[in-house]
């Protein structure tokens, strides 16, 4: 179990669910109720396809915050993407650039 200091990087869509099942044990709070209802606005896939996502762009390289950013946002053009991509402070390959795209499309269901 994660010490409650520690933090970790969730998509939306796995914030959304976590903070489902708490609202399911009780009420929220304030904070809670507010980034309940943000994720619930801007969550863009179901928490099971934005893990499977997550787990693809790591697996090309990306770090786990770059990952997370890449699936609440999903880009949709590759300037959209290289913005994004600035948070790895490295330079990417195009081909790394078009197989995240490919990924991206993938689950955005193009």
């Amino acid at each position: 179990m994660l010490n409650p200091i520690d933090k970790k990087p969730v998509t939306l869509a796995e914030a959304h669910e976590i903070l489902a099942k708490r609202q399911k044990d009780g009420e929220l709070g304030y904070e809670q109720k507010l980034a309940f209802e943000h994720a619930s606005k801007f969550k863009k896939l179901s928490a099971e396809k934005a893990k499977a996502m997550l787990q693809e762009l790591e697996g090309v390289g990306l770090s786990k915050p770059t990952a997370v950013k890449v699936v609440d946002i999903l880009p949709i053009s590759k300037d959209q993407l290289k913005q994004v991509l600035i948070i790895e402070k490295r330079p990417m390959e195009e081909s790394q650039i078009e197989e995240i795209m490919k990924i991206v499309e993938k689950y955005r269901g193009k």
